[in-house]
């Protein structure tokens, strides 16, 4: 079942907005609303202010940290939401380095803009756009980050194929996403909420690699954080939370 992308972005932009007036929980990957939001392709203005109480939808904490990032790096956070890893990753890898995130969701850039406003950070920027086609020259990056945004997509394959198209020879891609112990159901699959919530388009680790290699990756690792208690239907689903690396050929 193909995912609508509007749904997804309704769901996040209604959690978002959830977030700012204090009425959601600080989650992992789990937007609580579904508020609907403008479909037009425009930024909408919101007023400047922190957003520390804003939680970051992603399923690692830390991710800039454990992705290995040096000063100097060119660094693209692949649905970087309200901006979290993205400003951490911008303050990593110094003034001589550049993070630049890309999202599909005009509340979630917003957010993310206003933040690096408010903290005077002039290394980072946010784009509007779809990680299954980013708006970045080949060639261009040295670290793709991604947390927890990769199992939203209904085509896995094509955003690790555009992972490898803008990274240089050499570069890494460092993925915190939620992986499938075996198979999920097709009906957890067809599920909106499941897929908004991460857990519906999860792949197993072998879903993953498969892909990964497809696109033209080597050295390809999987390592299990923690798991994630999930029922569905009343069966115990194997859900983990977890960092996939690999590297683009010199």
């Amino acid at each position: 079942m193909t995912k609508s992308k509007e749904i997804i972005k309704k769901s996040y932009a209604g959690a978002l907005k959830n977030a700012q007036s204090k009425t959601t929980k600080e989650s992992c990957c789990t937007p609580q609303g579904s508020e609907k939001s403008s479909s037009e392709q425009k930024i909408p203005k919101l007023s400047l202010k922190p957003v520390q109480s804003i939680p970051s939808f992603g399923c690692i904490i830390d991710l800039p940290e454990k992705a290995g990032l040096k000063e100097g790096d060119i660094v693209v956070d692949f649905g970087s939401g309200p901006g979290h890893d993205l400003i951490r990753a911008a303050e990593i890898i110094g003034p001589q380095g550049k993070a630049i995130g890309i999202d599909m969701t005009p509340e979630m850039i917003q957010n993310a803009t206003n933040e690096i406003e408010y903290k005077g950070i002039s290394n980072a920027e946010v784009k509007l756009g779809d990680i299954e086609n980013v708006p970045l020259e080949d060639n261009f990056a040295d670290v793709v980050i991604s947390n927890c945004v990769i199992n939203l997509t209904a085509d896995k394959s094509v955003v690790f194929k555009e992972a490898y198209r803008i990274l240089k020879p050499g570069g890494r891609i460092v993925d915190a996403d939620i992986i499938a112990g075996k198979d999920l159901p097709q009906s957890l699959q067809n599920d909106n909420e499941s897929w908004c919530s991460c857990v519906g388009g999860a792949l197993t680790q072998k879903g993953y690699t498969e892909a990964i290699q497809a696109a033209g990756f080597i050295d390809i690792k999987i390592d299990i954080d923690h798991s994630i208690p999930t029922d569905w239907q009343g069966e115990k689903i194997q859900i983990f939370s977890g960092i996939i690396t690999a590297v683009k050929p010199l």
